[in-house]
């Protein structure tokens, strides 16, 4: 009778990801606004629940303040894979209202926040969403809050407040808002520089 060989965490995690690899995985997220796709949650979680299974892995997912957290076991061993959390503002109706509720909302964070984590710990890349991104039309500077002394920095002239309800009309979902605001590097609409206006409604209206 064969006895079956037990293997360390890392073995099992390197032989998910090689699995992962031969499973032909559909892409199903979409921005309309870079003009890439992207693996969404249910894409390709089913058949990594079931490498887990096969592999005796285990998955904690912890959200906390700062950070969101995957820790895989197996065992007694533990691997943590952490990223930083940053609770973004509801987003709003036309009339300035929230447009859900926040338990809903952190529920889209949730699930947006794993999914980012899971890509990381098995190598699950998502090429397109950096191949579609013109570095060109992103200002990639980084900006110091604490040099208010030092000679002023080029003020970015940023859009209005029609403008900012232009935009926010044209979003499809929580989710499709979310991808807009990573791809511009900004943490809400307010903060799209009036450069990037015309371009942002172009795109979004497509």
């Amino acid at each position: 009778m064969n006895e079956k060989i037990e293997i360390s965490l890392n073995e099992a995690i390197i032989k998910i990801k090689v699995a992962l690899q031969g499973i032909k995985l559909k892409q199903s997220g979409k921005n309309t606004f870079a003009g890439f796709t992207y693996y969404e949650l249910s894409d390709f979680l089913p058949s990594l629940n079931k490498l887990m299974l096969e592999n005796g892995v285990n998955d904690q997912i912890i959200i906390g303040k700062e950070y969101a957290e995957l820790t895989l076991h197996k065992g007694s061993e533990k691997q943590t894979y952490t990223i930083p959390f940053i609770m973004f503002e509801t987003p709003k109706n036309k009339n300035g209202t929230d447009s859900m509720q926040h338990i809903q909302y952190l529920g889209a964070l949730n699930t947006y926040y794993k999914r980012y984590l899971y890509l990381n710990a098995f190598g699950i890349t998502d090429g397109e969403v950096i191949d579609a991104m013109n570095i060109n039309d992103l200002d990639t500077k980084p900006q110091n809050k604490q040099v208010e002394q030092k000679p002023q920095p080029k003020v970015t002239q940023k859009i209005d407040e029609n403008q900012v309800k232009a935009l926010l009309r044209l979003f499809t979902s929580d989710e499709h808002k979310n991808d807009f605001l990573a791809t511009c590097k900004i943490n809400k609409i307010e903060d799209l520089p009036l450069s990037w206006y015309d371009k942002a409604i172009a795109k979004l209206s497509k």
